[in-house]
């Protein structure tokens, strides 16, 4: 996650997703959110315009539209560059929501430190909780790099979560073919860190979501294909 984005329609879409699975999931007792903080490359340290506009998502429809509350809370958020704030901010709608949340690894994230960075989230590890990863790029067989999750990494934080946790993590595509694209990652993710995972897509960027317990990942099938029932612009992709 990198600041020029705070509070965009991509926050608008995650966040949103976050507290439907929570409201819908009783027996994940907290949301863990994994930020991901990245330093800009941009010199004038500019904010975004592209993904911004909030008011034409929500005339629009696009995922997350109908929750005014956050959309008027990612607004404010918009104004701000400082990550601590912003996480503080991301704290106090979820709390405002009743739902527990943690913040797992302030600092920033960058090509060095993926392993000092990954360590002091499993020397906190949470239980039953929605464990959000949110690279700025999304997961990487190769590229140990500021903006990808590694293969690997992934294994390792599924293996160390429990069977009452579920893991997502964010993704955004390249450009290719989606569907192929979406299949691929799905096929490395069983093979690479052991789960089936499930997916919701805007097809702009696709949530990868894996869980340990086939009764909960049952359980999270149906929670995404409800959340899809609502847009008309989301799909769902899960391996029969």
């Amino acid at each position: 996650m990198n600041h020029r984005y705070f509070g965009d329609t991509r926050d608008l879409f995650k966040f949103d997703l976050v507290r439907h699975i929570m409201k819908s999931l009783p027996e994940l007792e907290g949301f863990t959110f994994v930020p991901m903080l990245t330093e800009t490359n941009d010199t004038k340290n500019r904010k975004s315009a592209g993904y911004n506009d909030l008011d034409t998502a929500y005339r629009s429809g696009k995922a997350g539209s109908q929750n005014r509350e956050l959309k008027d809370h990612l607004e404010r958020l918009q104004e701000i560059s400082d990550d601590v704030e912003y996480l503080d901010e991301i704290g106090t709608y979820f709390t405002r929501e009743k739902i527990r949340i943690d913040i797992s690894g302030r600092q920033k994230f960058t090509s060095r430190n993926h392993d000092s960075y990954f360590k002091s989230i499993f020397d906190a590890f949470p239980k039953n909780s929605l464990i959000f990863l949110d690279p700025d790029t999304g997961i990487s067989d190769t590229r140990a790099d500021q903006n990808h999750v590694l293969l690997q990494e992934v294994k390792k934080i599924r293996d160390r979560m429990d069977m009452g946790s579920v893991l997502m993590i964010y993704q955004h595509f390249p450009r290719v073919n989606h569907d192929k694209y979406v299949e691929r990652h799905c096929m490395q993710l069983k093979e690479r860190a052991g789960s089936d995972p499930v997916t919701i897509t805007d097809n702009e960027i696709v949530f990868f979501l894996l869980a340990k317990s086939q009764k909960l990942e049952h359980r999270l099938k149906n929670t995404l294909e409800c959340y899809a029932d609502t847009y008309p612009g989301l799909s769902t992709y899960c391996d029969a």
